[in-house]
């Protein structure tokens, strides 16, 4: 009996710290299906070309397509910015669940690391995230804060930021709004 309990008392903390990895591998697949396909929608930002008391936004049409990588997913972006050009953009996105980060890596820029909370809520991947970390907004450092939400076929981006060290309120900078650019199955009942 004795050596039952002993074995049980050691196998207990494996048990349990194995769990967390499993529910994490869930998680990360989860949230990967959820945004893996192609997305159209707007690209909205505030004008920075406006006063700073402007608060003056600017719609673009936007298309996004999503696949998966080894550590989370590709995001590829195209948008009209303005009659004659056309942007592109690709970034990796990498989410680890266990240390409750994600990282955002464009190509020949620093990766930005974020703090994220909401992980855990996710229900087949889909809900809201918050991340928050720092950047830059017009050339001058601030904190960020994100808010992802993802559900069946809607995503949305939208970024806050407030200048590095303040407690002023966070203040818009941007939101990608998108839509499945296939639309669901519907069956004739």
């Amino acid at each position: 009996m004795r050596s039952l309990i002993l074995v049980c008392t050691l196998l207990l903390p494996v048990a349990l710290l194995a769990q967390p990895a499993t529910d994490s591998r869930q998680i990360h697949a989860d949230l990967t299906k959820a945004l893996v396909g192609d997305w159209t929608g707007v690209l909205e930002y505030r004008d920075y070309s406006e006063p700073a008391t402007s608060t003056k936004r600017v719609q673009l049409p936007t298309w996004m397509s999503v696949t998966p990588s080894a550590s989370g997913v590709i995001r590829r972006f195209i948008y009209d910015d303005g009659p004659t050009k056309t942007v592109q953009e690709t970034d990796t996105l990498t989410f680890d669940i266990a240390a409750t980060t994600f990282t955002q890596t464009d190509s020949g820029k620093p990766s930005q690391v974020q703090h994220v909370s909401g992980y855990d809520s996710l229900k087949a991947g889909r809900g809201d995230l918050v991340l928050t970390g720092t950047g830059t907004d017009n050339g001058k450092p601030t904190e960020t804060r994100t808010t992802l939400t993802v559900d069946r076929n809607l995503v949305s981006w939208v970024l806050e930021v407030r200048p590095a060290g303040s407690a002023e309120p966070f203040s818009f900078r941007h939101r990608f709004t998108f839509t499945r650019a296939n639309s669901p199955v519907i069956s004739n009942h």
